[in-house]
């Protein structure tokens, strides 16, 4: 098994085995919020039988599934920690359904993946050479990500000036729409978690709302999730949410329940990684400054006055510059071999785990292989410490080469 496959496993049993507390208000309700880990470790098991026994390459099908199941159960343990108070149950249920549904999707993918194993089993060599010739005009499966608000402002390197001078102007009067654009890991999200903790942007914008639009399974129309999950951290309820989304002028209602909501509100809402190059969903997101009437529009749902602000992120610059101008967005830069390397630092010594000298001696090399990517640096410190948790003794024989990790 690969090392990178190794780690997501044994993160995912980490994540399944953490006690959780039940508390003395437990509903029947909370049974389908408490079920997902058992949930996720059926599905682990599932993903274990179908791994090669032999150390032959993991099927990238069963790497994606690992990813998905990460995913889910950070998203779960996050829900988990909501303020009861402030999060209706309602809206904890709608959050726990929609990891239901993704996990059945995931089984279900699982399950056609080991029927088509078992099928090929019995197929002949020539055969198995046309479905590879065949396959490999097939676009791969995506691995999908989740991002969320939360973050350590302390953890985070190399945007320090970039959240500064993001922070003072989303505090200035008046309307703000700024983009940042950036190639994959080269740390868009972080800044913008940055910024929206910072305790200044914290007091002067409520509400304060962040959404992932990253490009997620069996999503129809991204315009309408997009626009119910602004509502859903609003406060409402999904079942209403659905009911007012229903119909050809759904579009147009939810829209109008979102202006309703931010009308004379100072608020701030962050869209993460917009990636949608569908015409649809791109002339539903331009000119987001504009104060037009359109009611087709995401805009006309934005109210521009007395305050909003708006932060996206995105690796498309087309889409960037039509959402918020040329003139408001950035293009982040790599980031410096010094912010690479404190990342690492800090990703292995997460546990307490220490640096030894081996690895130390292989910053340099260590630093080239981040390419100026911050999450490369993180992943390859999140395996520095897990080997180092397995081998707590440290040997001189012991290899602690990073260079050939399958990542």
């Amino acid at each position: 098994m690969a090392v990178i496959e190794k780690f997501l496993k044994e993160k995912l049993d980490d994540a399944i085995a953490i006690k959780r507390e039940t508390p003395e208000n437990r509903c029947q309700k909370m049974e389908m919020i408490e079920n997902i880990p058992e949930e996720c470790r059926e599905l682990k098991e599932m993903i274990e039988k179908q791994m090669p026994k032999d150390g032959a390459p993991v099927d990238s099908i069963l790497k994606e599934k690992l990813y998905y199941l990460n995913n889910i159960m950070t998203e779960w343990h996050m829900l988990l920690k909501k303020d009861r108070l402030c999060t209706p149950m309602a809206i904890r249920l709608g959050l726990a359904n929609d990891l239901k549904e993704r996990l059945k999707k995931i089984k279900k993918d699982l399950q056609e993946a080991c029927a088509a194993k078992e099928k090929n089993e019995s197929v002949t060599k020539p055969q198995l050479e046309a479905a590879k010739e065949k396959s490999e005009s097939v676009p791969k499966p995506h691995v999908y990500r989740w991002s969320c608000r939360s973050v350590d402002p302390k953890k985070i390197y190399g945007v320090e000036d970039k959240a500064m001078i993001t922070e003072r102007l989303l505090v200035k009067e008046g309307f703000k729409a700024i983009g940042f654009v950036g190639m994959a890991g080269v740390g868009k999200t972080a800044l913008c978690q940055k910024a929206f903790n910072n305790q200044q942007v914290k007091k002067h914008f409520n509400p304060r709302i962040w959404v992932c639009l990253s490009e997620q399974p069996d999503v129809v129309d991204y315009r309408k999730e997009m626009v119910m999950m602004m509502l859903m951290c609003l406060g409402f309820e999904k079942k209403i949410i659905d009911k007012v989304g229903v119909g050809e002028g759904g579009l147009k209602m939810l829209i109008l329940a979102l202006q309703r909501q931010l009308k004379r509100q100072r608020y701030l809402i962050v869209l993460d990684d917009v990636w949608n190059m569908n015409e649809d969903f791109n002339k539903f997101c331009s000119s987001l400054a504009q104060d037009d009437k359109n009611e087709d529009r995401l805009e006309y749902g934005l109210p521009k006055r007395p305050e909003g602000a708006l932060l996206i992120t995105s690796r498309s610059p087309i889409i960037m510059e039509s959402m918020v101008g040329e003139k408001n967005f950035h293009i982040l830069p790599l980031a410096d071999k010094k912010s690479c390397w404190k990342i690492f630092e800090d990703a292995v010594h997460k546990d307490g785990v220490a640096l030894t000298d081996d690895i130390k001696k292989l910053k340099n090399e260590i630093e080239k292989d981040c390419a100026g990517l911050p999450l490369i640096a993180k992943m390859l410190g999140q395996i520095v410490r897990s080997k180092a948790n397995e081998s707590p003794q440290p040997s001189s024989g012991r290899n602690t080469q990073t260079r050939g990790l399958e990542i």
